[in-house]
């Protein structure tokens, strides 16, 4: 079976390490699993393949881990599949601008070892961008744990309490000042001091938005998600995002991988 390969590529990590994806078919398949099991007849559905074709795709991808196959709880005939890997990041065009607004970055704070600590998740984000590497689930992820090593210390006594906790360590680490734009539901506007290309912008509001996630989850005992975002400002550096609980599940391996011992 030929296969039918991408342009660009994405990264998912595996039990077994980092695999690389560009098959326009299992992309596909792991992009509709995002949202939920499926079976074969609904994944070729909605894939518009053949049950074979696809067939032979998903005994690939069960091998290399980046999905499972379980039993339905009703009918133990039919098989259900899960994403079990974590979405790490995807190839994109490389972006000069982010090059140079990184390089300029540099030069202003290299001699300031705080200032050079603060702009380090700018740095990492715009450098990403520049090599033509989109790591906005990774970011999102590392945002998740960053805000479970707090273990608990910005919850308040009111989730204004904790969001306010929040705001002030999020701005005492350099990283943005951020607004409460409304409660409910949960919409946060951050505002960068530095400029920033679209692409690192992006990534800014999926580490912020999985730190407020893990700290609100921490709070209240829900899992939180983001539902919309939106970047603007002429140098990029304004985003806003709205938080909701979580109302599906995530990979199994993502769970046991930000599960606190």
């Amino acid at each position: 079976m030929s296969e039918e390969v991408s342009k660009f590529f994405e990264l998912y990590i595996t039990p077994d390490g980092i695999l690389q994806v560009s098959s326009d078919v299992k992309l596909k398949i792991l992009h509709e699993l995002e949202e939920r099991d499926l079976s074969l007849t609904e994944i070729a559905k909605k894939v518009s393949k053949a049950q074979s074709t696809i067939s032979v795709h998903l005994d690939n991808m069960v091998e290399d881990k980046l999905i499972a196959v379980h039993d339905d709880l009703q009918d133990n005939r039919k098989k259900y599949y899960s994403l079990i890997a974590l979405p790490f990041g995807k190839s994109v065009r490389s972006s000069d601008e982010s090059r140079e607004l990184a390089f300029q970055m540099l030069t202003k704070v290299a001699q300031d070892p705080k200032k050079m600590i603060n702009n380090l998740p700018r740095f990492i984000f715009l450098g990403f961008d520049g090599l033509g590497l989109n790591v906005d689930p990774m970011a999102n992820i590392m945002g998740y744990i960053h805000g479970m090593g707090m273990s608990g210390s910005l919850t308040g006594k009111t989730l204004e309490d904790t969001i306010s906790n929040a705001r002030t360590y999020f701005l005492e680490m350099g990283l943005g000042e951020v607004s409460v734009f409304s409660v409910k539901p949960l919409t946060l506007i951050i505002k960068d001091s530095m400029p920033l290309t679209e692409g690192a912008a992006k990534c800014l509001i999926q580490y912020s938005s999985g730190f407020f996630s893990r700290i609100l989850e921490d709070a209240t005992g829900k899992p939180y998600e983001m539902i919309s975002s939106e970047v603007f400002g002429t140098d990029f550096n304004y985003v806003r995002f709205v938080l909701e609980p979580r109302s599906h599940k995530i990979p199994l391996l993502a769970e046991n991988r930000f599960e606190a011992e």
